[in-house]
């Protein structure tokens, strides 16, 4: 049976629907994550944001409980990137980590060094007793090697060594948690805790994994899903290859889609609220570079993407698609977000962009005596 070609529209409010950001959805903040996929983290107060315009019983406060909890987690994941994920499934977006060498930079005989594996198990030995920071696993790999030797390559030695051991505590294995045992604040967590949960078949977790990125971002191409977790192109078609249960469309270019056999399929025509995104916001990152379309002009890219410091700034959606980027500003007990439009909106979507903007100045900052929404420069 041929497939069905979705149009561009189509995928978007598909998209928008499988995000929750149609309709928000109302269950643990964990079970929110699973379904939306890994949050990007390495900004932390995104992290509450992507939660807050997803779920509608979401607060600050409820979020940084489900970290002291250990309900989410955050730390280095696929890409090595610094993701939030739930705790039930680390393992499985640590085992695509590894898999991918994405979890820590690696020199190429790092795998042949017998002494750099023996310094990676003490490593997690001396975060498994309590929370560490940078400094102290500085400080303990440079007495690890007083003490071995000649244990580990001078390749690998001076390789690290030049970068104050980094490498060695950014693996997906240690999760961040604050310095002080507070989530509420601004710089997120610090220092770097043990992790041991990991995933007893590496092949089920990345298959996973593909399943799961495909009913949180498809219908997908083979290539968005690799994009996303940091798949070889040809990894990712073997593993959707494996499946036989896969639903396939196409979309208007011809590029063949694959989805889960129940993934909602919904019409282009179907109403979407005005929507704020966080820094960062994975749907805009969860597709292949040159097919994100489905949320996001080409023509508006540039004007979320600042390529001078890699960052994705904070957009809103109107109609489905990014049409502007917004800054939030707290000053004493005034709390005021700020919305810059990339062009004219009518007077209908303003007015609810501007409700939703003061729905969600109110939860980001509830302590705020005062709420404001105000425009900055419009297109």
């Amino acid at each position: 049976m041929a497939s069905t070609t979705l149009t561009q529209d189509v995928l978007n409010r598909t998209l928008l629907a499988r995000q929750g950001l149609l309709t928000p959805f109302d269950g643990t903040l964990a079970g929110t994550v699973e379904a939306i996929g890994a949050i990007q983290a390495q900004y932390w107060p995104a992290v509450a944001v992507s939660l807050l315009t997803r779920n509608s019983t979401a607060t600050v406060a409820g979020v940084h409980d489900a970290f002291e909890r250990r309900e989410l987690v955050v730390g280095s994941s696929i890409r090595g990137t610094v993701h939030a994920v739930s705790r039930a499934d680390h393992p499985l977006y640590a085992a695509v980590s590894e898999a991918t060498n994405a979890d820590v930079t690696r020199t190429k005989d790092e795998v042949l060094d017998p002494g750099m594996r023996e310094l990676r198990t003490a490593v997690l030995a001396f975060a498994a007793e309590q929370p560490r920071e940078a400094g102290e696993f500085l400080a303990f790999a440079q007495q690890w090697v007083a003490e071995h030797p000649g244990a580990m390559s001078p390749a690998n030695l001076d390789y690290h060594e030049s970068r104050n051991w980094r490498p060695i505590y950014r693996s997906n294995a240690l999760i961040r948690v604050p310095v002080d045992g507070r989530w509420a604040t601004a710089t997120g967590p610090k220092t770097y805790l043990y992790q041991p949960e990991r995933a007893a078949d590496t092949d089920a977790a990345i298959a996973t994994l593909v399943r799961r990125h495909l009913a949180a971002f498809g219908p997908a191409a083979v290539d968005d899903v690799a994009t996303w977790l940091g798949l070889k192109v040809t990894a990712a078609r073997a593993v959707i290859s494996g499946f036989d249960d896969l639903v396939t469309y196409t979309d208007e270019g011809g590029r063949t889609l694959y989805d889960v056999p129940d993934g909602e399929i919904v019409e282009g025509d179907v109403d979407a609220a005005p929507r704020l995104l966080p820094r960062f916001d994975s749907i805009l990152l969860a597709h292949n570079a040159k097919h994100r379309q489905r949320i996001i002009s080409r023509e508006y890219w540039g004007r979320v993407y600042n390529g001078k410091n890699l960052q994705i700034l904070p957009s809103f959606v109107v109609g489905g698609y990014v049409a502007g980027i917004w800054s939030v500003e707290v000053k004493k007990k005034l709390a005021t977000v700020t919305l810059e439009p990339f062009h004219k909106l009518g007077k209908a979507d303003s007015k609810a962009l501007v409700a939703e903007a003061e729905r969600m100045v109110r939860l980001m900052a509830p302590d705020a005596g005062e709420h404001a929404v105000g425009f900055g420069d419009r297109a």
